[in-house]
């Protein structure tokens, strides 16, 4: 870990767009893991205004949500990596899809924890 730290110091973008994933997708688990018990065991899925509640799934699809948004993280990392070398912008693409990626799970995981 240590000889990785003067990369990290010498690219702050970089680095803070890694962080910011890494946030994003702590904080998801941390509300989903302090509010799974209190969900019922079907939860909605999909709510529109006009019909009301149309899809249901059970609770523990909330796992499945945070682990394939955790998955797809660490793919988009190990492509950072793979293209830091060789397409810098890539690699930059990747980070900040990473960070759009955590917040969009985040989000996610909160509407359907504020809806049920």
């Amino acid at each position: 870990m240590v000889k990785y730290l003067p990369f990290f110091k010498h690219h702050k973008i970089y680095t803070a767009l890694i962080l910011l994933s890494v946030a994003f997708s702590i904080v998801s688990l941390f509300i989903t893991i302090t509010n799974y018990g209190a969900l019922s065991e079907s939860i909605i899925i999909k709510f529109d205004q006009l019909k009301g509640v149309s899809v249901f799934g059970e609770k523990n699809s909330m796992w499945g949500i945070w682990l394939l948004g955790f998955t797809i993280l660490g793919m988009n990392g190990v492509l950072m990596y793979e293209f830091w070398n060789r397409e810098r912008f890539l690699s930059y693409l990747f980070a900040a899809g990473n960070a759009f990626l955590a917040l969009m799970v985040f989000v996610i995981i909160a509407v359907l924890l504020s809806n049920n």
